[in-house]
């Protein structure tokens, strides 16, 4: 994921949507003295008498002293603040993985966000301006940031999802799914990379699938999270927070799925910096046994203890969770 914009471009976006959003409401309201009282009051400003009714003017046609009037936009106390600051830190900071509580970013984040951004007007009525690019350029910092925010706590729920899985539990199951879109962003690669990588035909190193059988929209292909995070690992740009042994450790007598089993195995390097190859290397196998261990493929107790210690698990109740489970399942 690539390096976020630095925090004052968001605080500046921030105050230019507040900004839009004003001068909608003053419309609304009309030539009225509230429709001014209304505007200073949400945005913590004095609004200039020669601002014609039309906020926005602060940043296409600036009276004097406009850009010191637009920077002391109250933004510091506000939810729309606090979302986006708790957001752009879940990407800077990149904590353990196992810290991060998916459900609770979305619920106090990352979906007020994409909500805020709803209700921002980007084409404010008789200015000629064209502020389009502030909530829908998904280069620009608030979409990206809430674009990218939700493809990374897709790929933290998905580790949450396989770690003390259920019997049941299988990467195409799970319903945590990727598109090219949210490949692109964690790995900062450019989308047609990830598009050339994915095929349904297991010929290509993601395989893909469609949310429907009647879906013939190639765009609309979802990732096997498993491969995604195999292809991720080998990409430069792929940052995540590490995956802590003890954790996995703790859960792995309640994991009751083998295929998740063998992911997590690959999931101790892919997601801590290094790459199914590196993995085949420390266990001295080749990369096709490697690969097919990660897809719960040919598991068995014995070597189970050598995967393990590779990965950094716990050898003993790594091997006895895959001879209970293989006991099961005969």
């Amino acid at each position: 994921m690539k390096i976020l914009q630095p925090w004052q471009d968001y605080e500046r976006d921030m105050r230019l949507a507040m900004l839009l959003v004003a001068d909608g409401m003053m419309n609304m309201l009309g030539a009225a003295p509230n429709a001014t009282k209304a505007a200073e009051a949400f945005l913590g400003i004095e609004v200039p008498a020669d601002a014609s009714g039309f906020l926005v003017n602060m940043a296409s046609n600036p009276w004097e002293g406009a850009d010191a009037s637009l920077s002391s936009i109250a933004i510091d106390g506000t939810h729309f603040n606090r979302a986006v600051r708790r957001a752009y830190d879940l990407l800077t900071e990149l904590k353990p993985i196992h810290e991060i509580q998916h459900q609770d970013e979305r619920d106090e984040s990352l979906d007020w966000i994409g909500y805020f951004l709803t209700a921002v007007p980007t084409d404010p009525y008789g200015t000629g301006g064209d502020f389009f690019d502030i909530v829908e350029n998904s280069t620009r910092p608030l979409p990206y940031l809430h674009r990218a925010g939700q493809a990374y706590l897709s790929l933290v729920e998905f580790v949450h999802g396989a770690v003390g899985s259920h019997p049941q539990w299988s990467a195409s199951s799970d319903m945590i799914v990727f598109n090219a879109d949210d490949l692109a962003l964690l790995g900062d690669v450019d989308i047609r990379s990830v598009r050339n990588a994915m095929g349904p035909s297991g010929s290509k190193p993601i395989r893909s699938f469609k949310a429907s059988p009647t879906d013939r929209d190639d765009e609309r292909a979802y990732a096997n999270p498993v491969d995604a995070l195999d292809w991720l690992s080998g990409r430069r740009g792929f940052k995540c927070g590490r995956l802590d042994a003890d954790w996995v450790n703790a859960w792995i007598p309640s994991t009751g799925s083998l295929t998740a089993l063998g992911a997590l195995a690959g999931m101790m390097f892919w997601l801590n910096g290094q790459t199914t190859e590196k993995m085949a290397e420390k266990i001295g196998w080749d990369a096709v046994q490697t690969r097919a261990w990660t897809r719960g493929e040919g598991l068995d107790a014995f070597a189970a203890k050598r995967v393990a210690e590779a990965a950094g698990l716990d050898p003993k109740a790594y091997s006895k969770q895959i001879a209970k489970l293989l006991k099961k399942e005969n």
